[in-house]
């Protein structure tokens, strides 16, 4: 594990961090974080009490008159939880974990306390262990229906019919360990013809339907239970042997031995640390890291230090505190070292982006409930559980055309900045900006009075709007445009606005939407 204190009085790097590990900072945070160290942040981090979505929603439901919960209702908790919640770098892997085990309102419906529910137990297991988490997931009632496992039932020879194959592939595909066999750094295995391997094939996606039929959602009372974990009905099982991947499943198991088994097999396959450190490096850190830094990632995954494996705790302080983060090393792909510095980081996500602007300006809710004012989906093209498909809002191998994908290197998140989602983007960050004054009880609302002293000069303004936006890494080429965009509007009938649009150039340049 790196040794963070020596990076601690680096202000600049306590910004990062910052960035990196939550939804971005608020006012005094970084130097709190300077101040304390890193380690004395995660100690912290790791003790916070969760913040949960659905007793939430549960209390702003039951304050209207409606019979069901609402999707601005769920939206607007989200936004609540993370702009305003003190467990931030949980309330971030919970994030980065729904787009791995994506379940969607785009395949389930407006389920929204099911979905809540779903979003508190990735909450829940964000520091605990991946077997747990997978686990988890696999009999969730919600992802049971997103991807058809709830209902499988056994070969049925008379009916011509078979388990549901939906869940058993992805779960292998996209949960845990990939299409091809990976060594210890992330890479593709190659045959002796130089052709990836694949890991599994389709005999051991029928053997794992079988293995894993059996599961329903429970239906008291003529209502779905979306809360609890999906009911096992043995009678609908398949209790012959199986063969899945070289690993053997003798006949006579039950259910619940045959899910333990499976889930077993999937947490200790060779390909599921590179797999996971993949993953969370491109959601935290950077889209194209250096082979070692995945290594490094996935032996923390093999091994806390204390013989533990999947310890997901561990295994994001790694990912946040690798020497690669601190030096800003990245894959070269061929370019040496200049090639190390350039390719590091990612660009930001639009809802990343929008927390980070709602954060630095300390947004609250006007009335007692947070209520959704950014339509994410449709003005962001995403939203919290709501990609369109499995595969999330991208895939982790996407890339624009040109360079970056000349180069073999990846930037996912390309996928959805259209320039429609770019546009709708900077709309919002203005509106949010014109909420200082909202009362409406859905409405949001901030306090402008850092930023409305009407006697500061160019250069007070620049530097604070790079304090509070920026967390002071505000390129000089940026501050210098500002300088000159703010001594054009010195007129009197300009000043009260001029905040407002100094904010919003600030925070619409391409730096803002991306992190370093």
């Amino acid at each position: 594990m790196t040794d963070t204190n020596i990076y601690s009085s680096d202000r600049r790097q306590c910004a990062k961090f910052l960035y990196r590990g939550s939804f971005g900072p608020k006012k005094g945070q970084i130097d709190q974080l300077q101040k304390n160290g890193f380690d004395a942040w995660f100690d912290e981090q790791l003790s916070i009490p969760p913040t949960y979505h659905l007793p939430k929603l549960k209390a702003l439901f039951n304050s209207t008159s409606y019979t069901h919960a609402q999707d601005d209702m769920r939206q607007g908790i989200w936004w609540q939880c993370t702009v305003t919640g003190e467990d931030q770098l949980r309330q971030r892997m919970a994030y980065a974990l729904s787009q791995l085990f994506v379940v969607s309102s785009n395949g389930v419906g407006s389920v929204n306390d099911g979905l809540a529910n779903y979003y508190d137990m990735l909450v829940t297991h964000a520091f605990g262990n991946f077997r747990d988490l997978f686990k988890a997931v696999t009999i969730s009632p919600m992802m049971g229906r997103y991807l058809t496992l709830s209902g499988s039932k056994k070969h049925d020879p008379e009916n011509n019919t078979f388990p549901d194959e939906n869940f058993p592939r992805e779960c292998m595909q996209l949960f845990t360990i990939g299409l091809w066999q990976l060594n210890e750094y992330g890479e593709p295995i190659l045959d002796h013809n130089g052709n990836k391997i694949p890991t599994y094939d389709q005999n051991d996606v029928e053997n794992m339907s079988r293995l894993l039929c059996g599961w329903y959602i429970n239906y008291p009372h003529w209502q779905h239970d979306w809360i609890n974990p999906m009911l096992a009905d043995n009678s609908q099982h398949d209790m012959g042997e199986k063969n899945v991947m070289g690993t053997h499943f003798p006949a006579g198991q039950d259910i619940h031995q045959d899910l333990d088994g499976v889930v077993d097999m999937l947490f200790n396959h060779s390909n599921t640390p590179a797999f996971v450190a993949i993953h969370l490096i491109k959601r935290f850190v950077t889209s194209n890291p250096n082979r070692n830094y995945i290594k490094r990632i996935a032996d923390i995954f093999v091994d806390n230090g204390n013989g533990i494996r999947g310890d997901l705790q561990a295994t994001i302080k790694a990912v946040l505190t690798d020497p690669d983060v601190f030096a800003g090393l990245a894959n070269a792909a061929g370019q040496g070292t200049q090639g190390e510095h350039q390719h590091f980081g990612l660009l930001k996500e639009p809802v990343i982006v929008v927390a980070n602007q709602l954060r630095a300006l300390n947004m609250q809710a006007a009335g007692d409930h947070w209520w959704d004012t950014q339509w994410a989906e449709v003005t962001y093209g995403q939203a919290a559980l709501s990609a369109e498909t499995v595969f999330n809002f991208y895939k982790p191998t996407d890339a624009p055309q040109g360079e970056i994908a000349d180069l073999g290197l990846t930037a996912p998140e390309f996928t959805i900045i259209t320039a429609d989602i770019m546009r709708k983007t900077h709309n919002r960050m203005f509106y949010n900006l014109l909420k200082w004054n909202k009362t409406d009880y859905k409405e949001w609302h901030w306090d402008r009075t850092d930023f409305h002293d009407l006697s500061m000069g160019a250069t007070e303004y620049v530097a604070l709007i790079n304090e509070r936006f920026f967390g002071g890494l505000m390129s000089k080429s940026l501050q210098n445009y500002m300088y000159k965009t703010l001594a054009s509007h010195s007129a009197p009938y300009q000043l009260k606005i001029r905040y407002l649009n100094a904010i919003y150039i600030a925070t619409t340049a391409p730096e803002f939407f991306c992190e370093g």
